[in-house]
């Protein structure tokens, strides 16, 4: 999940003078679906200027499709080969944006603001930026994309061109789903260079991606599931991009690791910030050949910066650039660690937790001064546009002060790696911190969290249904029997939780974060 962070006590009052008690409904003249027409008052005030409401019909709520739990069958047949890709020419790019708005764009219009970017960045002929929207009840009205039913765009040299209008409204969580549009994708917009990004909530190797509003709220696009789709398209990824929570975890990257050279994905959650893509996007635009590593690093350093600087909407966060091509040897590395240590990890619960964690207090940002036109620099229009977004959504004084839906990395059991080959003592430490160290090729977190370092795995500690959750995922992706077993013993750890704490382990041990590359303090294989 991403996180929807209200900093807006100041906003509120600031707000309250200068809309002088105006609601949103009444300067609309719209009762209730505010979110079908417009996303804030500043289109409002933008697109009538007389304050009337716009003669647009509101969607037929009532054609939406029902929420009961689907099912997968996968009579797909045998799945592509290369005789049924067309040839691609070299030099050329694809990045398919798999984009289920939920609740971050019909509560903010937050996937309406990545797509914007995207837009900023420009056109190049040689790079197709192709974009499934889906999944989102009240699409802000800004780009003009529908709420009733999914559609595909592309990025063309006006902005925004629809290509498929004739979707209906599909289910992101569905594997048919996803493998229906990375198959178009692949045979419309074959590339010799191909990325995959995808961008909504994240619930870790457990609860997998994706909360679709059409659907039940316990349905997700589930770890098995993409690989059943990724397998089936027989399209392989320079790196799969994940726009969203907690899928920094080992399960994860091991499992995809077929299917893509190169992961970037969070540990901890994402703000409402998400990434930042115009200038990954110039840069590719400008050379097709840049490295994944200057792309993964812009990506990574420019979502790092929006967030320690915008003191609103931003939060603690880290992402990673993982090499998936170590990813055999780092899971065989870290299941000797694993079993050797099952006493240690049994009586104490490493799983992170955000109260209580050093908060690197001398860590200083790089300088990225070239950045300010990313961010709001002027503390009044960033203070008038958060209490719109705010009194827009209906938010209401007590919303400010408690959050009852709150949750922490803790409750997903996210278990740092590093963190545990550094504070268990044994013969396979040392070996674990240095697979960890190699399959990290850059790293960097806001100096709020710097107890994290990039990749953890999930030890279901005190936690049964989280175990069965994962155990039935895993099963699926085929991990091994006597590993899915062993993680039950977790279940009836019932422990003390362990505060990693920065300035006890990490301070003269793990410095890597900001100009980050994988250290030479292992040596080599």
């Amino acid at each position: 999940m991403k996180k929807n962070t209200s900093k807006l006590i100041a906003c509120i009052l600031t707000c309250s003078l200068i809309l002088g008690g105006c609601s949103a409904s009444s300067v609309t003249g719209i009762p209730g679906l505010l979110y079908e027409t417009f996303e804030t008052i500043a289109d409002i005030v933008e697109e009538n200027p007389e304050g009337l409401s716009p003669d647009v019909p509101p969607s037929d709520i009532w054609t939406w499709p029902d929420t009961e739990e689907h099912e997968e069958e996968y009579d797909w047949g045998d799945g592509l080969t290369d005789d049924d890709l067309p040839d691609a020419e070299d030099g050329t790019v694809t990045i398919l944006m798999y984009v289920n708005g939920s609740t971050l764009e019909t509560e903010g219009g937050y996937a309406t603001d990545d797509i914007m970017e995207i837009i900023e960045a420009g056109y190049s002929e040689n790079v197709n930026v192709v974009i499934q929207t889906m999944g989102t009840k009240y699409w802000s009205r800004k780009l003009g994309i529908a709420s009733d039913r999914a559609q595909t765009y592309v990025v063309g040299k006006d902005g925004l061109e629809l290509v498929r209008d004739n979707l209906g409204q599909l289910d992101c969580t569905k594997a048919e789903t996803l493998k229906d549009f990375i198959e178009f994708g692949a045979k419309a917009y074959p590339a010799s260079r191909n990325i995959l990004i995808m961008w909504d909530h994240g619930g870790g190797p457990a609860y997998g991606f994706g909360w679709d509003e059409f659907r039940d709220e316990y349905e997700n696009l589930s770890l098995d599931e993409m690989i059943k789709a990724l397998r089936y398209c027989n399209v392989h990824f320079d790196f799969i991009g994940m726009d969203c929570c907690i899928m920094s975890c080992l399960e994860i990257t091991y499992a995809l690791r077929e299917f893509c050279d190169y992961m970037i994905v969070s540990e901890d959650f994402e703000s409402c910030l998400g990434w930042y893509y115009t200038d990954w996007m110039k840069a590719l635009y400008a050379d097709t050949s840049i490295s994944t590593y200057d792309l993964g690093k812009t990506i990574i350093d420019d979502m790092i910066y929006k967030n320690e600087k915008d003191k609103f909407r931003g939060d603690r966060s880290i992402l990673a650039l993982i090499d998936e091509s170590r990813m055999d040897k780092l899971w065989e590395v870290w299941t000797e660690f694993a079993y050797d240590n099952e006493e240690a990890l049994l009586k104490t619960n490493f799983s992170q937790e955000m109260e209580g964690t050093g908060k690197g207090a001398d860590h200083v940002l790089g300088n990225r001064s070239g950045k300010t036109n990313a961010l709001k620099s002027d503390l009044f229009e960033m203070l008038i546009d958060e209490a719109i977004d705010y009194l827009t959504d209906g938010g209401s004084y007590e919303d400010l002060y408690f959050d009852p839906d709150e949750v922490y990395i803790s409750d997903y059991c996210i278990t740092d790696m590093m963190c545990l080959g550094q504070m268990i003592d044994s013969d396979h430490s040392e070996k674990l911190m240095k697979a960890v160290d190699k399959a990290i090729l850059y790293v960097s977190a806001t100096s709020d969290n710097l107890s994290l370092t990039g990749l953890a795995v999930t030890l279901p500690y005190n936690d049964e249904v989280l175990y069965y959750d994962l155990a039935s995922v895993l099963n699926k992706c085929g991990f091994d029997q006597d590993y899915v077993e062993w993680l039950r013993k977790f279940c009836d750890a019932r422990t003390e939780k362990e505060h990693i704490d920065w300035e006890s382990w990490g301070e003269k041990f793990w410095n890597e974060w900001g100009e980050y590359e994988s250290s030479d303090i292992w040596g080599e294989w």
